[in-house]
């Protein structure tokens, strides 16, 4: 009888914990040659939230595919003709990602789509994170034109792009390759960004870094900017030494060009900051630093040819250019080809530098 008890027991716990929960599956979806994407939409939406799932797809999706409250969700070999939006999911990756349209993430955490390859934008909004572990975009024609790329990282949102190219058509007034705003924070480590109006920009109390990991970064043949920072972002490139390079694996040292970018190199405006570490600023027609209307600007290590103009940088309207080598000074300085055009009441200096400048008021 107490034999009995304790198996009546035991059977009504195991009643109490319910039906084990399916373990995580992978399914394969075919979109076939240009077939519509509601067949992969419909697989995400059975999905749901439920986690640690992955779809296959193959063949060439086309429409558009939302992806919302998912959690730990695999998307793999994705070729889309179309939108592909994300929101409010966690953990989403979207490996060998290609796509020819508009990709939004919208209060998305930790998104990771590697080796995409997208022909047309990107919107990281709504405090969204997301890294880019190799991305190429570029422009593409259709039936309406021609058309420029663009990576937008807004809204309080953190982005982090490794290996990007960004190519325009060199063609369009008023675009911008990569852009960060908001309060945003927008982490680039090497690549290229070429053919646009301006190659990168903060904005609105936005940051970005550009730091070189591995490889060198350049941001050439751009319209009229290479970088510009104002309404207080911040823009901080810097390259690395033969030890910092030594120290990441990589062989240096690495740096980063701004050159042949139309009008000005560097663009610090509106209560804009920059800062410039080995960099190499060169080949434009009127600034290769402009400072101005209250913003500041500190330079290290780096090379600022003359431009068309005659000298290397401008600085206006209350604004501020330093050279300061911090840890590696006093020795160490920047060259600069050109003087210096200071007016009104901004200022030019030296400070743990032996950076050698000359000063001129009058800017041709």
């Amino acid at each position: 009888m107490y034999r009995r008890m304790i198996v009546s027991g035991v059977i009504s716990l195991g009643a109490l914990l319910g039906p084990k929960i399916a373990s995580a599956t992978t399914y394969t979806v075919n979109c076939g040659a240009n077939g519509p994407a509601s067949v992969l939409q419909s697989q995400i939406d059975a999905i749901g939230s439920a986690p640690g799932n992955t779809i296959a797809v193959t063949g060439t999706c086309n429409g558009s595919v939302t992806v919302t409250r998912a959690d730990t969700l695999t998307v793999s070999n994705l070729s889309l003709t179309g939108s592909l939006d994300l929101y409010s999911s966690v953990m989403v990756s979207i490996p060998n990602l290609q796509l020819t349209g508009e990709l939004s993430l919208f209060n998305t955490r930790q998104a990771t789509l590697g080796d995409a390859v997208i022909n047309g934008t990107v919107t990281v909004l709504h405090g969204s994170l997301v890294n880019l572990p190799g991305l190429t975009m570029s422009s593409w024609s259709d039936s309406s034109g021609d058309h420029d790329p663009n990576f937008s990282c807004v809204g309080e949102s953190e982005c982090t792009v490794s290996q990007v190219s960004l190519s325009g058509s060199g063609k369009s007034v008023g675009t911008i390759g990569l852009l960060a705003g908001s309060s945003s924070r927008l982490n680039v480590y090497g690549g290229s960004i070429s053919g646009f109006d301006i190659g990168v920009q903060a904005w609105n109390n936005a940051i970005i870094f550009m730091n070189p990991t591995c490889a060198d970064f350049k941001i050439g043949s751009n319209l009229s900017t290479g970088v510009r920072t104002t309404d207080g972002g911040i823009v901080k490139i810097e390259g690395l030494s033969d030890a910092d390079a030594a120290a990441s694996g990589c062989k240096g040292p690495l740096h980063v060009s701004i050159v042949n970018n139309g009008r000005f190199g560097v663009l610090a405006d509106g209560g804009g900051n920059a800062y410039l570490y080995l960099t190499n600023v060169s080949g434009h027609s009127i600034d290769n630093i402009r400072v101005q209307h209250g913003s500041t600007v500190r330079v290290r290590s780096s090379t600022i040819d003359a431009a068309s103009s005659g000298r290397s940088a401008r600085v206006a309207s209350q604004a501020h250019l330093y050279f300061d080598e911090q840890d590696n000074g006093p020795a160490a300085s920047s060259a600069l080809a050109g003087p210096v055009c200071v007016t009104g009441t901004s200022s030019v200096d030296t400070d743990n530098s032996a950076t050698v400048i000359t000063t001129t008021t009058t800017c041709p």
